[in-house]
């Protein structure tokens, strides 16, 4: 029985173990994968590593690319923040409250005051403020611009569509006993067994403390090797892996007969880097894939004609946890016929109400400014094209656009 356990406890941790080097391995970049393999080669003799000599992917009618193309000022977690804030078509008014909680986050990734003086500062409505915090929890990373500890642990089990009362209640008053597992004292007064309290704190360890935790505050330039083109070919998007930048990694051969524990070790290792890049390689090329079905306009028209898309989306489509997705696009690059772009910002939270504000404006821009449409004819356009939108939602799209009211409009 003893022998039993000891086994199955091995075969659990060195399963942990090739799980974790496996998901390190998924969200390296390219260049940090070089590096980390280079090293890894150092210190186990089992590896054996050879350099790929790049070649040229460009038509010999084409200008060969400098290497300065591939340069980028790497940018802030404000800079990485306000990028997201660029893709949403939002109001002046409430991007300006978004860019000043942007402005004042801490280190952590944390709002360094509070709400209420960010509404005062800005002489903001209730209103206002809630549709600015909603749209800032709703950017990655999950949990930045939370007041403290507690509301950052609740918005990112609220994105992970954990919505459990007394998981809520537990952390609003009870984290102190938590960590000094007074396990008792909580389990009689949210009336809990002492197993929902271990499953709940097993929930709050996924979570992450500090938001920002992985960003970088200052400037930084950096030479960026991009993971993979997108190019149009014959009317087509085709993907290719950028897999000449990672050297190749094989056993070596001199060492496969060694019978020590230390060599046994080393080959388990080895084989489990192999394996993890190889991995690393299919699931990368997988969701590039489908990201050029979903937004496949983008890439043939640009920044306008993107989508919805979440991590959700793409994680469905491929059967993969969204956690794996996140950890694919994590920190990568990719070149495509509208520039080099962080796969990150092919994700967009919602298109659907762009598209609505951009007929909206199209519609005002050339309606008879002697007579101009009111918001419910508007709303009547849309029913007769068979999408209904009611009058106040295309008053609350208007005013978010910017443009004034029929009355106000009306040249006499």
């Amino acid at each position: 029985m003893d022998f039993t356990l000891k086994l199955k406890q091995e075969m659990k941790l060195s399963l942990t173990q090739e799980m974790k080097i496996s998901m390190n391995i998924l969200q390296m970049s390219s260049s940090n994968l070089k590096d980390f393999i280079e090293k890894e080669a150092l210190k186990n003799p089992m590896l054996e590593v050879t350099y790929s000599t790049p070649s040229s992917k460009y038509n010999s009618d084409e200008e060969t690319p400098s290497p300065f193309d591939f340069i980028i000022e790497e940018k802030t977690l404000i800079d990485f923040l306000e990028e997201q804030l660029g893709y949403l078509k939002i109001s002046s008014k409430i991007k300006s409250i978004c860019e000043y909680v942007i402005n004042n986050l801490d280190d952590r990734g944390y709002l360094s005051i509070s709400k209420l003086e960010v509404k005062k500062a800005l002489k903001a409505s209730t209103n206002q403020m809630k549709e600015a915090m909603d749209i800032i929890y709703s950017l990655e990373p999950v949990g930045i611009g939370s007041e403290n500890l507690k509301e950052n642990l609740k918005i990112q089990l609220i994105g992970k569509n954990i919505i459990d009362e007394k998981l809520f209640s537990l952390i609003d008053n009870y984290l102190e006993e938590l960590g000094d597992k007074n396990y008792s004292i909580i389990s009689d007064k949210l009336n809990i067994s002492i197993e929902q309290i271990e499953d709940y704190l097993y929930i709050i360890k996924t979570l992450e403390p500090i938001p920002a935790r992985g960003y970088f505050v200052g400037n930084k330039t950096n030479y960026v090797v991009p993971e993979a083109k997108i190019e149009i070919i014959d009317e087509e998007l085709v993907v290719t892996l950028n897999e000449e930048v990672i050297p190749k990694i094989k056993i070596n051969n001199s060492y496969v007969s060694a019978n020590s524990l230390s060599d046994k070790n080393n080959m388990y290792t080895a084989l489990n880097l192999i394996k993890s890049i190889e991995k690393r390689y299919i699931t990368l090329e997988r969701v590039l894939n489908q990201l050029a079905i979903k937004q496949k306009t983008f890439f043939f028209k640009g920044k306008d004609f993107l989508h919805t898309l979440t991590l959700k989306d793409i994680a469905r489509e491929l059967n993969l946890h969204e956690s794996t997705i996140s950890r694919t696009v994590r920190d990568k690059f990719i070149e495509t016929p509208q520039g080099m772009i962080a796969i990150k910002s092919l994700f967009i939270l919602n298109s659907e109400c762009l598209e609505i504000k951009k007929v909206i404006e199209r519609l005002i821009k050339s309606e008879n400014k002697s007579s101009p449409l009111s918001d419910e004819k508007i709303s009547l356009y849309f029913k007769n094209k068979g999408c209904n939108i009611a009058r106040r939602t295309i008053a609350k799209y208007r005013e978010e656009l910017g443009i004034a009211s029929t009355r106000e409009r009306k040249i006499k």
